[in-house]
């Protein structure tokens, strides 16, 4: 079983009751929402564009890497692509291992990871134009 499962996806996100590991005594998961601004100026949302090969190609990557580097764990990761308004969320991240420290320390790294190194692209939606 991969460390990390991902989804690009351009539907919602929905909002699910998590089904629990029985070997992970601790689970970390963190909504990325669209905020409603950027750069103190009102915005529609937030239009997200990947390069789907190379993203899954990453992404593999980085749960090799994350295996090689911390404690047994699996990741659930979600990315939304096209355009996300404003309060929904455009990423999710589900992190599950045996104690708390970790996992948010494993959390961090793989936004971390995700952010630096992963080809999706924002372009930020002025409110007044949400095209």
């Amino acid at each position: 079983m991969p460390t990390l499962n991902f989804l690009l996806t351009n539907k919602p996100i929905l909002s699910e009751t998590p089904q629990w590991d029985e070997a992970f005594g601790a689970e970390v998961v963190f909504w990325g929402v669209v905020r409603g601004t950027e750069n103190e100026q009102p915005i529609a949302g937030i239009h997200y564009t990947a390069y789907p090969r190379m993203v899954e190609k990453m992404l593999l990557e980085m749960g090799d890497e994350a295996r090689r580097i911390f404690c047994e764990h699996r990741a659930q990761l979600i990315h939304r692509t096209g355009l996300v308004p404003t309060a929904q969320p455009a990423v999710v991240l589900r992190v599950g291992c045996s104690h708390s420290q970790e996992a948010f320390e494993i959390s961090r790294w793989y936004l971390d990871k995700l952010k630096r190194v992963v080809p999706i692209w924002k372009r930020v939606v002025p409110e007044n134009n949400p095209s």
